[in-house]
């Protein structure tokens, strides 16, 4: 369950709507990992990640260009119990969407993290949205560009990461086991 430092309002409502998600837990070594904080734009939610993310996307999908307003969306993921959102739960919004939800700021319209069906137990969130010394920690090999048979024409990837077309392979990473027509 996201975990609420906040008022007894949301843990008492958010915290229990979100526990009802089944918990994956995966062992990872954190004792090199200081946590790392990031925030909406306008400063009302406030998070912490106690953990190194496990892989980071640059997704280009048309879900998440949309969604986002960009190119492409990069996430980052941990396990659920990694992931606490310090301040701001009353400025919490939610988008549901057939696949995944997408929590974003209601005041400032930032978004912060997503929650996909098919893998429950893990946030994504937005690395962008980092203090600005703050490092997701993810390994180098595990950053790639997914869903790049539906990035927009004007989208040129100029980076040599990994590219897939729609999920990246189940060798790879666990977003393979996500539903293909994303």
């Amino acid at each position: 369950m996201l975990r609420c430092s906040g008022c007894s309002v949301c843990a008492s409502v958010i915290c229990v709507i979100l526990s009802h998600a089944q918990l994956t837990v995966r062992i990872m070594n954190k004792s090199s990992f200081e946590e790392i904080y990031g925030r909406c734009e306008c400063g009302t939610i406030r998070y912490r990640v106690d953990a190194p993310a496990k892989e980071l996307y640059h997704c280009h999908c048309t879900r998440c260009r949309r969604l986002h307003g960009t190119l492409f969306a990069t996430y980052a993921y941990v396990d659920r119990a990694d992931f606490t959102i310090e301040t701001g739960w009353a400025s919490l919004s939610t988008y549901r969407s057939p696949l995944a939800s997408w929590s974003f700021c209601h005041n400032c319209g930032c978004h912060i993290f997503a929650e996909h069906d098919h893998n429950p137990g893990i946030v994504w969130y937005m690395p962008a949205t980092l203090e600005r010394t703050c490092m997701p920690g993810h390994p180098a090999e595990s950053e790639k560009h997914i869903f790049v048979a539906s990035k927009s024409p004007i989208d040129r990837i100029s980076d040599d990461l990994p590219q897939y077309d729609a999920y990246a392979h189940f060798e790879s990473s666990l977003t393979s086991q996500k539903d293909p027509t994303a």
